[in-house]
């Protein structure tokens, strides 16, 4: 089940990616490992070091505050950075990734915790690995983003 899932997300993200890159389709399932990796560090970072609120403010309808604009920026820089180390990518085509993921990324997310009030972080906990934020909040954060569209 989950190897279906996580094929239609590679179908609606790949298609965009490949579209705007010269990279192999084979390349994929890294780049997204990767993509989910870079995003789950940054937020688990932010929720660490007490930004609860901001990681509450990045994902809502609200105007983003300067630690989630912060926090946004973070998320990019760590994909790109991810892209380029661990997949060997080129600066440039590593961007271009970033920019077609990461509002597709925010737009999953903010879905997701909008389905509860403003002030209840449980969408959150449960994508980024449960109810143990101090533990590692990792999980598969592309198997978890993908169970939201059902």
């Amino acid at each position: 089940m989950i190897e279906n899932l996580l094929e239609g997300l590679k179908d609606q993200i790949g298609s965009q990616i490949l579209d705007k890159t010269d990279i192999p389709s084979e390349q994929l399932p890294g780049i997204l490992s990767v993509i989910g990796d870079a995003t789950k560090t940054e937020v688990k970072n932010s929720m660490l070091g007490g930004g609860l609120s901001t990681v509450m403010n990045l994902f809502s309808n609200k105007p983003n505050n300067a630690g989630a604009d912060l926090l946004q920026s973070s998320i990019t820089q760590g994909i790109v950075s991810g892209l380029i180390q661990k997949i060997g990518l080129k600066s440039t085509t590593a961007s271009v990734i970033a920019e077609v993921v990461v509002p597709i990324l925010m737009d999953l997310i903010t879905k997701k915790n909008n389905e509860t009030p403003d002030d209840d972080p449980s969408p959150l906990n449960t994508l980024f690995g449960g109810d143990d934020i101090q533990g590692d909040p990792g999980g598969n954060l592309f198997n978890n983003l993908l169970n939201l569209k059902k």
